[in-house]
């Protein structure tokens, strides 16, 4: 038995390549909320640049992880590796999942799945 209810679209995957040093919107709940069972970030190039993963509200990022946040702010990565999330996240409506490199080319590929939420 479920103590939730809600009215889904299927799992619909998503994916975008980070080519700047700056922050990157790759989802947005703007009529919706969206559920994010997981997602993946790939660096692609054989760099150890620092990866940021945060939920934006349109004015401050809410860092991502376990540990207060550490474990998506500005983390060092090691060439050529994934990163998979640890656990699903929920974006409420008016907030974005985005994703920020260090290096001015970006090198990462983030893909994963996201649910919408119908309401």
């Amino acid at each position: 038995m479920s103590v939730f209810q809600f009215d889904a679209k299927g799992a619909l995957p998503f994916k975008q390549r980070i080519t700047a040093n700056t922050a990157t919107t790759v989802l947005s709940a703007t009529n919706n909320v969206l559920i994010v069972p997981w997602f993946q970030v790939n660096e692609i190039n054989g760099g150890t640049h620092n990866l940021t993963v945060d939920i934006y509200d349109g004015t401050n990022a809410h860092y991502l992880g376990d540990d207060n946040g550490a474990t998506w702010n500005a983390k060092a990565v090691t060439a050529k590796a994934s990163y998979r999330s640890s656990h699903g996240l929920i974006l409420p409506i008016g907030t974005s999942l985005r994703v920020t490199s260090s290096d001015a080319s970006g090198y990462f590929h983030i893909h994963g799945i996201n649910v919408i939420v119908q309401g």
